[in-house]
């Protein structure tokens, strides 16, 4: 069976099964002990089915929303295997360091798997198993970092009992419910591998959990984190919560889901990220998250994560809907899968629900425009579609020279490229249609509960074409796989808006420099710089790029002041009425040089100007749609 189906409930596999004269297969039985949070160390014990002779054992490899074969193998220790009592040699793969080959002896029926699973103190590499996912006051369990199964068998097929010990007192959620709870440990139901996976658990000692919405498809949102305080969310961010769920069931049809959680784990040592599931998502962030108006600002995960339960899980490209986790994906469609999903939940949702003013959304989109436009020489020589089919080998790319390399670029510009489609589609048919009516084609579908319905290329065109007879193919064409030197800007024009640059502050790049750490100074000298004065990272062919600064060189002084990133500014400023160049003073190394600088452009930030010669179709598209709000 493969994962382009609907999924089987154990129930109904257990019936085909029987309907087929066979028994059906017995479960695997997992063991979690989560409590050593101190030393964050996770124990697994696995009792696995098996049949005498040679037997190939997999370790989670291409974990379905991290598009790339980053399952954390590495932090797999102490593996052992016995049958009856009996231990036995194992041997990893030559060629796949995540697979072990034993073999099984005669009589055994079962193999005891035993090991440890190390939470990392702090990130080492992209992915989620190479950042923490536990604290003394929380854990998040994604339960792929903690099993084995047979290395040929479909995960829709494998059905697996789990049992989950949490420290003591601790409060916990997920989507998968347990049968009992005795204590402090889970007895969740027999599932399949697949569904398993897919159900993520947090918990902690300082928990929360908010109902968002009730009745069928209900939605609630449960918070862990490292300090009390940072349980508070405020009644204006729970009512664009709240307002979130019919924005989003008004542009694409009831969720494919029983019910949806928001897992949010809140630390100051977690990476700021979110992994996408049918009924939950598995978001990590700062402590401050909802407390510091600048984090709550920048912060666009909450509706986006929630799209991909329409967009991602339940329909998904041909080459992410794999068979198993050790098969490849194709990442080659995640212009769609990511692309869409940023301009529908980071922009369109967003907005609509409250969550952002439409004054905070116009300036997020003119910053997006000016980075991709001035902050990408990279377009020059790849194209935006390899930045998504080339995602497994550039997953671990140091965030140094991203101008020139490009980073996960399917994302912000598929957001203009989205926006240009449904401008487009509202200009040709005289504001009739919209990509609404594509969501609403093409996201939805009846299954109330987890499911695939997977999708090519030619399936996006087709269903662009329902709503538009337009051209869709060369459309993307142009846009998605030839090389192009500058941002996609026509949909922000043509909803009625103009990217210009000035020295008055763009919100969302302040917030995103509170965030990041580092003073972006991209768009004028093209340069990104921490508070200590090292530069994170230059633009190629930037006016600091030609006097020869690179990243990690630390900036001492600049027009002779010492380095602050208001002094820079206020340099910028006076160098518009000079001819002069801007002298910096730079340290690599051991060498301290005098630099020159030929800039007078001044500081500019990025905003979006009203064209008034065209109707605001940009403000519509962000209108709420949903009836009461």
């Amino acid at each position: 069976m493969s994962l382009t189906h609907l999924k089987l409930s154990l129930a109904s596999l257990a019936l085909l099964a029987a309907a087929a004269g066979v028994a059906a297969p017995p479960p695997i039985t997992l063991e979690v002990d989560a409590r050593d949070v101190t030393r964050a160390i996770q124990h697994a014990h696995l009792v696995i089915p098996v049949h005498p002779g040679p037997l190939t054992l997999a370790y989670p490899k291409w974990i379905p929303g991290e598009h790339a074969p980053d399952g954390p193998i590495t932090q797999l220790v102490s593996l052992a295997i016995s049958a009856g009592g009996t231990s036995l040699p194992w041997r990893r793969d030559p060629l796949d360091a995540f697979l072990f080959r034993v073999e099984v002896p005669r009589g055994a029926a079962t193999l005891d798997v035993r090991f440890d699973y190390l939470s990392p103190p702090k990130a080492f590499a992209d992915g989620y198993g190479r950042t923490p996912n536990m604290t003394p006051h929380l854990l998040i369990l994604p339960l792929n970092h903690l099993v084995l199964y047979p290395y040929d068998a479909a995960a829709d097929t494998v059905p697996i009992r789990a049992e989950v010990h949490l420290p003591a007192g601790w409060k916990f959620d997920g989507a998968l419910h347990p049968e009992r709870v005795e204590g402090d440990t889970l007895f969740l139901p027999v599932v399949s591998l697949s569904t398993l996976v897919d159900s993520p658990i947090l918990a902690g000692e300082y928990f929360r959990t908010v109902p968002l919405s009730e009745g069928a498809g209900s939605t609630r949102i449960s918070i862990a984190a490292d300090a009390p305080g940072d349980l508070a969310v405020s009644e204006a961010t729970l009512a664009g919560l709240r307002r979130l769920v019919p924005e989003a069931v008004a542009l694409f049809g009831p969720g494919h889901y029983r019910e949806y959680v928001w897992l949010v784990a809140l630390g100051n040592d977690l990476n700021q990220n979110g992994l996408e599931h049918h009924e939950s998502t598995d978001i990590r962030d700062n402590e401050a998250l909802f407390t510091d108006p600048a984090r709550l600002l920048e912060h666009r995960t909450v509706p986006h994560e929630y799209v991909h339960s329409w967009n991602g899980k339940y329909r998904r490209p041909m080459g992410l809907a794999t068979r198993n986790y050790q098969q490849p994906m194709v990442d080659d469609l995640l212009w769609v899968y990511e692309g869409m999903t940023r301009y529908l939940g980071d922009l369109v949702l967003r907005t609509r629900s409250l969550l952002a003013t439409p004054e905070q959304a116009r300036a997020y989109v003119a910053l997006v425009a000016s980075r991709l436009d001035v902050d990408r020489p990279g377009r020059a020589w790849r194209s935006l579609g390899d930045t998504a089919s080339a995602q497994p080998g550039y997953a671990d790319a140091p965030g140094e020279w991203t101008p020139i390399r490009r980073a996960r670029d399917y994302y912000d510009e598929m957001l203009l490229v989205w926006l240009d489609a449904d401008t487009l589609i509202r200009e040709t048919s005289s504001g009739k249609r919209s990509l609404d009516d594509f969501c609403g084609g093409f996201f939805g579908g009846p299954e109330r509960s987890p499911a695939v319905r997977p999708y090519s290329r030619t399936d996006v065109v087709a269903a662009l074409r329902a709503v538009a007879p337009l051209d869709w193919e060369a459309f993307l064409t142009d846009r998605v796989d030839r090389i192009t030197p500058r941002a996609p800007l026509a949909g922000i024009e043509r909803g009625g808006w103009r990217l210009v640059y000035d020295d008055a502050p763009n919100v969302f790049l302040s917030a995103r420099e509170k965030v990041d750490g580092a003073d972006n100074l991209s768009l004028s000298l093209g340069l990104w710089v921490k508070p200590d004065g090292v530069v994170s990272d230059v633009v190629h062919d930037s006016p600091v790029f030609a006097a020869g600064v690179a990243p990690d060189m630390r900036v001492i002084a600049i027009g002779g002041r010492k380095w602050s990133a208001e002094a820079a500014r206020e340099v910028l400023v006076r160098a518009e009425k000079s001819s002069g160049p801007i002298e910096l003073v730079v340290q690599s190394a051991d060498l301290v040089r005098v630099l020159h600088v030929d800039y007078h452009d001044g500081l500019r930030n990025p905003h979006l100007v009203r064209e008034p010669s065209k109707a605001d179709v940009l403000s519509r598209i962000l209108a709420p749609r949903a009836a009461g709000h």
